[in-house]
């Protein structure tokens, strides 16, 4: 196998996607143990005490059309000397930023016109599998076959304390973590049922609900709490890593297919997701005992064709009694299986 001394990782957006990656770094760095792995990203937060990465490289999202800092950013990249670029994203900033790399190898899927810009370009199985395993696929192309798809999050001792402190407010009774938010409208499941499966929950369980949602999306989560007739928290989180402190507290994550809900993931909480017209195969760790999904093609035959991919109301299908069927069960599951340990 060839020693790589200077890899750069790329997947420029979104949290979960970030997230994904943490397998395959984890896997790339187990094999190549002395390289030094640097990781070019909008989100840095996501990698934040990642032990496996050497250096994040922040890309400014808001001057993606600046070209001298795209010019700028490109020299940097070229002065690193890379000896392998790993792109996960293959758009078109990150498949210039490769090309123009300078590096002897370019690895990615390399998704439709945009091949050009590799020269190692793998076929991506056509079944829908989970997508952190699609990225340690990925890897084989350079002989590592990692097969662990756990996620890897890290927060700080100010974050546990910040958690801390809600688990003080929460009196001792379980926490539920729900988030209704998503940054695509055909992601999210209506805000009433949400209302109604926490009050549900909090009164069953003997629970306390935090209701969480990312800077500027607050208004959704205390509409929420505004339509319970149970009390809630809606605590005003800044930074990624008190939302990972919280996940490592609860008993049961609910929301939609947002980044938090593979924050909770990476966590350790157990997750149940209420998904969009997406393939939930993608999306869902591959272990069923402790991460469920629910989805529009249960309840909608064009869904469950494959014949709505994007954009529809689907998601509003989803009845507020499956829900919470199935999160009973998770629930009863998971305390059963406490029980017994």
């Amino acid at each position: 196998m060839t020693e790589y001394r200077r890899p750069l990782f790329i997947q420029l957006r979104r949290i979960g996607d970030v997230l994904m990656c943490t397998p395959a770094v984890r896997a790339f760095k187990s094999a190549h143990p002395d390289c030094s792995l640097d990781f070019l990203t909008e989100l840095p937060d996501v990698l934040d005490g990642n032990p496996h990465v050497d250096h994040v490289i922040k890309v400014d999202q808001k001057a993606q059309y600046h070209p001298i800092y795209q010019f700028d950013l490109i020299r940097r990249i070229r002065a690193a000397r890379y000896d392998l670029i790993v792109d996960f994203l293959a758009n078109p900033r990150s498949a210039w930023y490769s090309y123009l790399s300078g590096a002897p190898i370019r690895l990615s899927y390399g998704f439709g016109h945009r091949r050009w810009a590799y020269n190692l370009v793998p076929t991506k199985p056509d079944e829908a599998s989970y997508a952190a395993i699609d990225r340690l696929n990925l890897l084989k192309a350079i002989g590592i076959t990692g097969a662990d798809p756990r996620l890897e999050f890290y927060f700080s001792n100010e974050d546990k304390d910040f958690a801390d402190q809600l688990r003080h407010m929460a009196g001792g009774r379980e926490i539920i973590t729900i988030s209704p938010v998503s940054r695509r409208q055909f992601n999210r499941w209506p805000i009433e049922n949400y209302a109604k499966i926490a009050d549900s929950l909090a009164h069953e369980f003997d629970a306390i609900v935090l209701l969480l949602a990312g800077p500027g999306e607050e208004k959704i989560a205390e509409r929420v709490a505004e339509l319970m007739q149970t009390g809630s928290i809606v605590p005003r989180v800044t930074r990624l890593g008190q939302l990972g402190a919280i996940f490592a507290m609860a008993s049961l994550h609910i929301g939609n297919d947002n980044g938090p809900k593979h924050i909770a993931v990476a966590c350790g909480a157990p997750t149940l997701t209420i998904y969009g017209p997406h393939n939930p195969v993608s999306w869902t760790y591959p272990d069923p005992s402790r991460h469920g999904q629910i989805s529009p093609s249960e309840f909608c035959p064009d869904c469950a064709s494959g014949g709505h991919r994007d954009k529809t109301n689907c998601i509003e299908l989803i009845p507020v009694e499956s829900v919470l069927a199935r999160a009973r069960t998770m629930i009863e599951a998971l305390n059963n299986a406490a029980l017994k340990r």
